[in-house]
């Protein structure tokens, strides 16, 4: 790119149409919200922006720095820089292309004025009393606390496998939603993405604006999707207790389905608490402390120790971290061995017998055989098949983002 454009003294720059955030611990937030990408600037740094953009060339702003700082200015560092960060429009009459995905603000026509409501003061105090609910049921009534075997609420586990996955999909879609609603009832948007977070395949709600809102507003949208997880999980458990009290008849593969329905939302707020990643609580926790990085920070800071131990790991240089920002550091080093736990329990006490279930039943059926039980034999081929097809799929999503680090490799070779 930089043969495309040289800048001298006499260069033209033009920004694109920045978002400037209020002045915090002498930095102010920049970015592009079309893009959803943001830096943090001292606000001297602003300044130089808002000179360059008013049409004056690099010289003569580096002429105004001086006469005000009374130093030599050299602004064609970071005038690079926010061309690396695509905030830069034009380089004279070069137009700078925009390599990232452009933000899509799904579902358009739904403004705050249609959500606001499901997210008010109001409304908050009914998902902590039945987030509260649950666990009262939960503790009253142990039977429905979730077990593997719940999942496979069909006597196909074929059925159960290939079916919950589709429904899965749509829980999660509907978790998302509420994280999507809640940006939209505190004035900015998102969009959703497929991704994975170690062996798990997630879909996630894009909230690159989310700096663009007042801090305490940015609560809202990282509670909403565990606020709407609770009240699925208090209906279904609603639903159990009718039934089992006769109130209402559900039907015994309804009733498993419910059950289902149950697993899966608990292990999806389960989910949330993996402080070792970048969850919903996590941003909560980094909300708080006012830190952009405290994941990284706290694995820097975990390397550190570590590099006592072993001489090849790199240390970080936290000596210009801020001493409250330390404290956040330091505060969440345990959280994220919590984290790491409870990572560790969902493969134990989740994945692992959901999968050691899934190959009981794939070798009962294939070592009965077709003609002894042919639909014990169809079932475990399916079954194989759904499982191949959800290790494929996490597959292609590690993989892809390294694919083009591959390609280049391939054509270096």
């Amino acid at each position: 790119m930089a043969e495309e454009y040289q800048i001298t003294d006499r260069s033209v720059i033009k920004f694109h149409d920045l978002f400037k955030g209020e002045e915090e611990d002498g930095l102010v937030l920049v970015g592009r919200r079309d893009i959803g990408s943001y830096v943090s600037l001292p606000v001297e740094a602003y300044d130089v922006i808002d000179l360059l953009d008013s049409g004056k060339t690099v010289g003569e702003v580096k002429t105004i720095l001086e006469a005000k700082y009374g130093e030599e200015a050299e602004i064609e560092d970071f005038i690079e820089d926010m061309i690396s960060n695509e905030m830069v429009h034009y380089v004279d009459d070069y137009e700078i292309p925009t390599t990232s995905e452009l933000q899509k603000d799904v579902f358009s026509g739904i403004t705050g004025r249609h959500v606001g409501w499901l997210f008010s003061p109001y409304a908050w105090v009914v998902y902590g009393v039945l987030a509260a609910g649950c666990l009262i049921l939960f503790a009253s009534h142990p039977q429905y606390i979730p077990q593997p075997a719940d999942f496979f609420w069909h006597p196909w586990y074929s059925v159960a496998v290939g079916l919950t996955f589709f429904f899965g999909w749509i829980l999660v879609a509907f978790h998302e939603l509420a994280h999507l609603f809640a940006a939209k009832a505190v004035g900015t948007e998102g969009y959703f993405s497929l991704s994975n977070r170690l062996i798990f395949v997630v879909a996630q709600t894009n909230l690159g604006n989310i700096w663009t809102i007042p801090r305490e507003k940015r609560y809202i949208v990282y509670l909403a999707g565990m606020a709407w997880d609770s009240v699925m999980v208090f209906l279904c458990l609603l639903l159990l207790l009718l039934s089992d009290s006769s109130v209402i008849h559900l039907d015994q593969l309804v009733y498993a389905f419910v059950k289902a329905i149950i697993f899966i939302k608990v292990w999806g707020i389960i989910w949330q608490f993996r402080f070792n990643m970048q969850t919903d609580v996590y941003y909560v926790v980094a909300n708080y402390f006012r830190c952009r990085n405290l994941l990284g920070d706290a694995q820097a800071r975990i390397k550190n120790t570590l590099s006592t131990f072993v001489s090849r790991i790199e240390k970080t240089d936290f000596t210009g971290t801020p001493p409250s920002e330390m404290r956040a550091i330091k505060w969440y080093t345990p959280l994220y061995f919590v984290g790491t736990a409870v990572t560790l329990a969902t493969y134990l006490l989740r994945n692992l017998p959901l999968l050691l279930l899934q190959i009981r039943r794939a070798l009962d059926g294939i070592l009965t055989g077709y003609h002894a039980n042919h639909a014990l034999f169809i079932d475990a081929i399916v079954l194989v098949i759904l499982t191949s097809f959800n290790f494929g799929l996490l597959g292609f999503l590690v993989l892809r983002p390294r694919w083009q680090g591959v390609k280049q490799w391939l054509k270096a070779r």
